[in-house]
């Protein structure tokens, strides 16, 4: 087992790569044990044009997508057996297998037992909102947030009866605020009639102030961008700025300490700092 392991919990296919792509690479190249765990195959995403995929097998796509996109980061991947629930509002809500619908307990139990077993000194995963609201991003991010807690607590029984392990770390991972507003006025230029418009960018993303920590990931965006081109069944609008601009704006991964609650004014740059 490799002395650092880092876990990360994500919602959907194509979550790690945008998200957390290079954070995955680096840590993987620098001998880390990297875990990323996904709770749901992403049924309810969208069929970009030209993918040879139809509503009933997205999932198994997605899937295999996944675990390509894993290959080229070097992380391992956990799977979660949730169903998609869609964007907030839409029939896939009330889907009784959907993740949103799935009881809270259940749910922590599952990530206690991902946790024991694999040991993270570090966990990660969305800020509260979920970056922009996703029903699934927020659920995951309070239920590993309480997993954490919970899964150095004896007294807390897991389905697998694993030993506790208390993981040392907890953070947020999003983007900052000044990036997606840069990516939606560049956006807007190329493509002045296009979806994200009508979109209020002080609503997304996390403001820049919160951030604890800002990781140097410069050398691994061709991997993160590697990664999530596996995820070919999804179109994403990063996809159309040219190369220079994704070097620059992602150079930088952005984090925030959750647990333990970071002192005042601190600027983390590893997040095994002090570990």
């Amino acid at each position: 087992m490799a002395e650092r392991r880092l876990m990360m919990a994500f919602a959907h296919p194509d979550d790690e790569p945008h998200l957390a792509g290079s954070t995955i690479a680096r840590y993987a190249a620098e001998g880390a044990d990297v875990i990323v765990v996904i709770i749901t195959r992403g049924e309810a995403g969208e069929i970009a044009p030209g993918v040879d995929a139809t509503p009933e097998n997205l999932g198994e796509v997605r899937e295999a997508e996944l675990r390509a996109s894993m290959k080229v980061t070097g992380a391992s991947l956990e799977m979660l057996e949730y169903r998609d629930s869609g964007m907030a509002g839409t029939p896939e809500n009330e889907d009784p297998r959907a993740f949103v619908q799935a009881p809270e307990s259940q749910v922590v139990a599952e990530l206690v037992d991902l946790m024991r077993k694999h040991r993270p000194q570090v966990e990660v995963t969305f800020d509260e909102n979920g970056g922009y609201g996703h029903p699934d991003h927020i659920f995951v991010s309070k239920t590993t947030t309480i997993a954490f807690k919970e899964s150095g607590n004896s007294s807390f029984e897991s389905p697998g009866g694993m030993e506790p392990w208390s993981p040392l770390k907890l953070y947020y991972m999003g983007f900052p605020r000044s990036r997606i507003k840069r990516f939606v006025e560049e956006y807007r230029k190329m493509k002045p009639d296009n979806e994200i418009s009508e979109i209020d960018p002080e609503t997304l993303g996390v403001p820049d102030e919160m951030f604890t920590t800002q990781l140097e990931v410069a050398q691994y965006v061709p991997v993160r961008r590697e990664a999530a081109a596996q995820h070919r069944s999804q179109g994403s609008p990063f996809d159309m700025f040219p190369e220079a601009m994704h070097e620059d704006v992602f150079s930088i991964d952005h984090l925030i300490l959750v647990d333990p609650p970071p002192a005042p004014g601190l600027s983390e740059t590893d997040l095994f700092e002090g570990i």
